[in-house]
């Protein structure tokens, strides 16, 4: 397992050392009402920000040749990378390989201290996944709904007479890995080789995809 974080227009950096324990998760968002036969009453209203963090350690110069080093970069040079990216909003790409983290992001949190005689520098990072958000217009919103009836009406009159013959597309999101694309597409998390097979052109290694990659899909 690798961590990798890519800068929008940037340049990608690599962690040298893997955190003992990484956490992911969002809490539940709830409205608060009074009601006077009832008193305080909470109803769910979707669910929170999503966060990836962890606690790590950006090794100094004197243990750069150390195995558990993934791959040796100054403390200072990280350090700055991370201040900018949090200080600036930077979006990122955040990827650990061996898993379905694959997320655009951002650096909410950011900070650490120099430790021990060898330069190292302890750090808490924390990330927020980014959220689309889009706003359309009232003439949008109905040229929207009018062109998914006749998209609609177009897919009832062509029905495929070769079944299980035929590929689609897929647009990679953030957050996909070809196992998670698998289950939700193909029914099976295991029928990722396949995506994998017929996207050899574009997929170098198996962990490694990015939101924008258009990938041929097998029939279901």
């Amino acid at each position: 397992m690798d961590i990798y974080l890519t800068p929008s227009g940037g340049s990608r950096i690599q962690f040298p050392m893997l955190p003992e324990t990484l956490t992911m998760g969002a809490e539940a968002k709830f409205m608060s009402y009074s009601i006077i036969s009832l008193g305080d009453v909470k109803l769910p209203r979707g669910k929170g920000i999503k966060e990836i963090s962890w606690s790590g350690k950006f090794p100094g110069e004197a243990r750069k040749n150390d195995s558990f080093v993934r791959a040796f970069t100054k403390p200072d040079t990280l350090i700055k990378a991370m201040e900018k990216y949090r200080d600036k909003g930077t979006q990122c790409t955040l990827l650990v390989t061996d898993t379905c983290i694959n997320y655009t992001v951002y650096v909410s949190s950011f900070k650490g201290k120099y430790t021990g005689g060898h330069g190292d520098f302890d750090y808490d990072v924390k990330f927020i996944i980014a959220t689309e958000i889009k706003i359309y217009t009232v003439g949008e919103l109905k040229n929207s709904s009018s062109n998914k009836r006749s998209s609609s009406k177009s897919k009832k009159s062509k029905k495929s007479t070769k079944t299980g013959t035929t590929t689609r597309t897929y647009t990679v999101k953030s957050g996909d890995c070809l196992w998670r694309i698998a289950q939700s597409l193909l029914g099976k998390g295991s029928r990722y080789t396949e995506i994998y097979n017929l996207n050899k052109d574009k997929i170098k290694n198996v962990n490694l995809i990015y939101p924008g990659q258009v990938l041929t899909i097998p029939a279901k």
